[in-house]
């Protein structure tokens, strides 16, 4: 059913979305982003501009988006006229996209059909939001694994002065956390709820083809898409959507983590497990209302976007998410695990908690490889997860930081309250410990 030519607009850091113009995406999704209000972000000019024509940026954002979309749509194209299987090629030794594991798990499952598919048994996927993580998954055969995932739009409290519209999957910034196992097949069904009339879709790096799986779950308002995924490679692994313009989504809160347990071998047992995600959120100043008083309310950043000029970086979605709202616990002699995710859309963290190492890290979320021992800090660049272990031996406040410390004062800390007897053997003074 076409759409009234009725003026609708969608307000993205002083960009205005007209409903009446759009230009489509490979898969026929109109994507809204023809004339653009730059008033609150360049001072004063006229309230609005053609595409392009007085703020070249515009212009080139859009042809990158553009150029972007229709690459991939060519790419899929094209991948989908190659043969698979039957001729032999030459070697040109090992696959290096793929893990080692992974070779083995296409060749067990290699000619899956939808009938094949069918014959999985079901289940349904626990998903959690943070940061609570989903229980290890104990069964020792491939299931086909129901993920259902909604797309929305929540005013969230970003910090304690101002509130923001995040878009979001599941009702939650980060999104739920998955956890599958290898051989797994990942029924993802993506309802879109979002009755702003933008399409959305999910890249999913755990998922091997076009896209990541963003190529055929493109859905718009009011539309279900569902699609199928074999899991072949073990590790923690990033989702976001991917619908045009890209930073766009990510910015607003659209990203979560997915763990896919290896076969045989996984990770050691811990006592907690936790799920924290780094991100960073662009928004324009508050404006004034009529009583002269500033609204509580902000809204997007393109320009700041652009700029990598962030006005919050945040654990868990929100200034408060891992402080007042839901600290993080533990005992002594407890380990803990947290898989920590970056959603960026621009920073790389340098993770690290202020009074403890890490005694495990699985770098880039590489669970197959030897885990780096007693490390300090970790990079995780945007798009990247990892995951960390520590043993906790004395009682006290434990502070998540990124170590890029000014972010300290932008939002990005949260806390891991260790409760216990005093171990004065380990950690004393005479002196009482500060708050």
């Amino acid at each position: 059913m076409s759409r009234a030519p009725v003026l609708r607009r969608r307000i993205l850091s002083g960009v205005t979305l007209d409903a009446r113009h759009s230009f489509y995406s490979p898969n026929g999704i109109p994507n809204r982003l023809p004339y653009f209000s730059t008033q609150r972000s360049f001072g004063n000019v006229p309230k609005r501009y053609a595409l392009g024509r007085d703020r070249p940026w515009v212009s080139y954002a859009l042809v990158l988006s553009a150029s972007a979309a229709a690459s991939i749509y060519l790419y899929a194209q094209k991948q989908g006229k190659i043969r698979l299987e039957g001729a032999q090629e030459k070697s040109h030794g090992a696959d290096p996209s793929l893990n080692p594991n992974a070779k083995e798990v296409m060749r067990q499952h290699s000619g899956t059909s939808p009938a094949h598919i069918a014959d999985l048994p079901r289940e349904k996927a626990v998903l959690t939001t943070a940061p609570d993580v989903p229980p290890p998954i104990e069964r020792d055969h491939p299931v086909l694994l129901e993920v259902p995932l909604e797309t929305t739009t929540k005013m969230i409290q970003l910090t304690s002065a101002y509130k923001y519209e995040a878009w979001t999957f599941n009702d939650s910034v980060p999104g739920p956390f998955i956890r599958a196992r290898v051989g797994d097949v990942v029924e993802l069904s993506l309802t879109n709820r979002d009755e702003t009339g933008n399409p959305h879709n999910i890249d999913c790096h755990a998922f091997l083809g076009p896209g990541g799986g963003s190529a055929i779950t493109t859905a718009s308002e009011g539309e279900t898409k569902k699609a199928y995924f074999r899991l072949m490679c073990p590790g923690v692994f990033i989702y976001h959507c991917a619908a045009a313009p890209v930073p766009v989504h990510i910015a607003n809160g659209m990203y979560g983590l997915i763990y896919v347990q290896p076969e045989e071998g996984d990770l050691p047992p811990v006592d907690k497990e936790y799920y924290v995600m780094q991100s960073e959120f662009y928004h324009e100043p508050p404006e004034k209302l009529d009583n002269g008083r500033l609204s509580p309310e902000v809204e997007f950043s393109y320009p700041n976007g652009l700029r990598e000029e962030p006005s919050v970086v945040v654990f868990n979605g929100h200034e408060a998410a891992v402080t007042r709202d839901k600290p993080l616990k533990a005992r002594i002699d407890e380990t803990v695990r947290i898989f920590f995710g970056n959603a960026g859309p621009n920073l790389t963290s340098s993770f690290h908690i202020i009074g403890s190492n890490f005694t495990n890290l699985y770098r880039d979320g590489d669970v197959i490889s030897p885990p780096g021992r007693f490390v300090q800090t970790t990079s995780v660049p945007p798009g990247s997860a990892t995951i960390v272990d520590m043993k906790m031996v004395v009682p006290g406040t434990y502070t998540l930081v990124d170590h890029a410390i000014f972010r300290l004062d932008k939002g990005a800390v949260g806390y891991l309250n260790v409760s216990g007897p005093e171990r004065r053997e380990l950690y004393g003074s005479n002196e009482a410990p500060a708050p």
